[in-house]
Order: C-alpha cells, then sequence, then structure tokens
C-alpha cells in the first residue's frame, strides 16, 4: 500500500461545547476496548506554540508526522477540530491522503453549548470564556455548515458513551479484529 490506503480519518467538528475533545476519548475508549488499531490526534496539541502562526501551521505540522500514522495500517484516526470553512476542510484532507475522510459535525443547542463552554472554562478567566462564547455565536451564524460535514450527531440528552457509539456506527467503522491493535 502506498499514501494512505488502509487508514480512515474521521474529523470530530462542531461548535466549542460540542464534545470534539471529549467525544475523541471516547470513541478512543471504545476503539481501544474492542481492540481496534486508532490514534487520537488532537490538532490544538499541534498548535501550542507562540506566537501564534496560524491555521497553516497546524495543517503544516499534520502533514509532517501524517507518514508515521500511515506505517501504521489499518489505522483508524480521530480528529478533533472545528474546521472554519470548505477550503480549510480540503487543505486538511490534502494534509491526510486517505483512502477515506469524513467529518463528523457534533451539534448541540446553543444553550447547551454556551452553558458547556461556560463551566469548561471558569477556571480560565473571563477572557477565554468571552472569547470562546463570542465563537459559539458565530458558530450559530454560520451557513455552510451542510457543505461541511458527512453526517451530524447530536450530543446533548444522551450518554457521550452513547454519542460515541453512534458516531462510530455513522462513520462505518466495525469494531472486529481485522483492525486489531497487535498489528502496530
Amino acid at each position: 500500500m502506498t499514501g494512505g490506503e488502509g487508514v480512515e480519518v474521521l474529523v470530530l467538528h462542531g461548535s466549542p461545547g460540542s464534545g470534539k475533545t471529549t467525544l475523541s476519548r471516547s470513541v478512543s475508549e471504545i476503539l481501544r476496548r474492542a481492540d481496534v488499531a486508532h490514534a487520537v490526534i488532537d490538532l490544538d496539541d499541534l498548535d501550542r506554540v507562540y506566537p501564534h502562526r496560524g491555521r497553516a501551521f497546524v495543517r503544516d505540522n499534520l502533514r509532517g508526522v501524517w507518514p508515521n500514522y500511515t506505517a501504521k495500517r489499518p489505522l483508524k484516526v480521530i480528529i478533533p477540530s472545528l474546521i472554519a470553512n470548505e477550503q480549510e476542510r480540503d487543505d486538511l484532507r490534502a494534509a491526510v491522503p486517505a483512502a477515506r475522510f469524513l467529518v463528523c459535525e457534533l451539534t448541540a443547542p446553543e444553550a447547551v453549548l454556551r452553558h458547556r463552554v461556560t463551566e469548561r472554562e471558569a477556571a480560565g478567566g473571563e477572557y477565554w470564556q468571552t472569547r470562546l462564547l463570542n465563537f459559539v455565536d458565530m458558530y450559530n451564524r454560520r451557513t455552510d455548515l451542510t457543505q461541511i460535514r458527512d453526517f451530524l450527531v447530536a450530543t446533548n440528552a444522551r450518554s457521550t458513551e452513547e454519542a460515541a457509539k453512534e458516531i462510530i456506527d455513522r462513520a462505518g467503522w466495525t469494531l472486529d479484529s481485522h483492525s486489531s491493535s497487535s498489528q502496530l
């Protein structure tokens, strides 16, 4: 196999507070219990540089480490990330050439998103709360979300485990041993 064949990429996309990081961990745990080879690549971790170098810097870092992931096949890759627009989705897809690339948009009512962000950022202070609440507002005004996503999963009024199982199911990921982590 060359390139990314045998690697499946699932981007968990959504507003701040939608559960991208939480659900990436939950999906990872379900895959681990099923002994399915997988990785979580948190783009925030590829962007911890001061001063901020811009979104292209993150994609460049991802492109740089991607060959290390494609060497481990078959592999399912989970990427929690807020995708700004269609061009950014296409750029992200180009940074991780794979046989399959899906975007799952995570949703919840705006009041739930605002509550989650406010609780999560309580220790971070008013600056981060206000900044993320503004992002929630901007996200909810977007009109391009149907062009970004392949499918949608609601994250409110249910457990994290239930939402993670739906994500796995909607992505078409099977939990059988052909993707065993023992191959890593």
